[in-house]
């Protein structure tokens, strides 16, 4: 899991942290020698009240100045996070969690195979795959087992990218790579032809399972929302819920609820 604040958009600049869980060892589904964490963050030199002022600002173009990150992988530049040590033979479970604002962040590590045993805190079945587009907030844990030799080190990937911000050489998308470690005195193993290969798989999510087989919920009554972008008087384009835009509580929400005593809980 993951922790960040929202009241006034502080997950922006900068307050978020993983939040991990740890099972019970007894209850552990999977099992494995040690676990890794990554953490996924893109970073703007601007401060978010800044950044959305241009970005409502409707004389300002689209993307905004501001509208390229820099990417952080587990809190410093993305090129220079410390290494992942690898022992041969072991595995390892390699958490992966985007805290990100806007960015997704495709993960891959080339020369090994990753099976994805959980999704946003949830077990699943295996499922193994190449790579994993990984949107804000989303969290995923891999199993990854370690070659049997250290005659190689190799790489991991993680390129930054939004799609509704179009592609710009040298600002997006912005590719990040990490080391993973066998021996330090041996060399780096050429995965290029790893993006190559016609059978590259990327994680589709809708087919994973979750592990302990719950049937889907049924739904009792259904709850019609019309959500849109309009163009209002303000010059501004705004996006809507049933044609009523988002306004600050004077009271934030939490406060509301708690001292509003039975109606709080009253659907109407």
């Amino acid at each position: 899991y993951w922790i960040h604040g929202h009241q006034a958009h502080e997950i922006s600049d900068g307050l978020r942290a993983a939040f991990i869980i740890n099972d019970k060892p007894n209850e552990h589904p999977y099992q494995y020698d040690e676990d890794y964490l990554l953490t996924f963050e893109d970073w703007f030199k601007e401060e978010f009240a800044d950044r959305m002022y241009q970005t409502l600002n409707p004389k300002e173009s689209f993307p905004p100045p501001h509208g390229y990150a820099s990417g952080l992988i587990n809190g410093v530049n993305g090129n220079v996070t410390q290494e992942l040590k690898f022992h041969p033979g072991k595995t390892y479970r390699i958490r992966l969690v985007n805290m990100g604002d806007l960015n997704s962040f495709q993960f891959s590590l080339p020369g090994h195979d990753m099976q994805v045993i959980e999704a946003d805190g949830e077990y699943s079945v295996p499922y193994i795959t190449d790579g994993i587009d990984i949107a804000p907030a989303q969290r995923y844990s891999v199993l990854v087992k370690a070659h049997d030799t250290d005659a190689y080190n190799y790489h991991f990937n993680a390129t930054m990218h939004a799609n509704f911000i179009p592609a710009s050489p040298g600002l997006t998308p912005r590719v990040y790579t990490g080391n993973i470690e066998y021996n330090k005195n041996s060399p780096y193993q050429d995965t290029r032809a790893f993006y190559e290969k016609p059978d590259f798989k990327w994680l589709n999510d809708i087919e994973m399972e979750a592990l302990d087989g719950q049937p889907a919920m049924i739904p009792t009554r259904n709850v019609y929302q019309d959500i849109g972008n309009k163009l209002y008087n303000t010059g501004q384009h705004l996006d809507h819920i049933n044609n009523i835009t988002f306004a600050m509580p004077n009271v934030p929400t939490l406060f509301t609820a708690l001292s509003m005593g039975s109606l709080a809980m009253d659907p109407r």
